[in-house]
């Protein structure tokens, strides 16, 4: 399956532009579209991608962090070079 492999050779600023398109397809997605989700920092020696959330849902107490573990899951599934999501506010 051509999904799983790996893309060998691909630069850090190409794997941060993907990152950042999955991660503005994933607010709707996850059901929380009134947050943003933006691309920190990415690492590409230690695959660490660091997230940033602005927003809070209007109508819950549920923080957007709550959404790490999919978010995480989601792009570690597209993206190989992906191997540690952590969050910033």
């Amino acid at each position: 399956m051509k999904a799983f492999t790996r893309r060998a050779g691909r630069s850090e600023a190409a794997v941060a532009e993907t990152i950042a398109a999955i991660l503005v397809q994933l607010g709707p997605a996850l059901r929380i579209g009134h947050c943003s989700l933006d691309i920190a920092e990415f690492v590409a020696a230690t695959g660490l991608v660091t997230v940033r959330i602005q927003g809070e849902c209007p109508d819950c107490d549920v923080s957007p962090a709550t959404f790490l573990t999919a978010i995480e899951a989601h792009l570690k599934l597209r993206v190989p070079e992906v191997r540690e999501v952590r969050l910033v506010s």
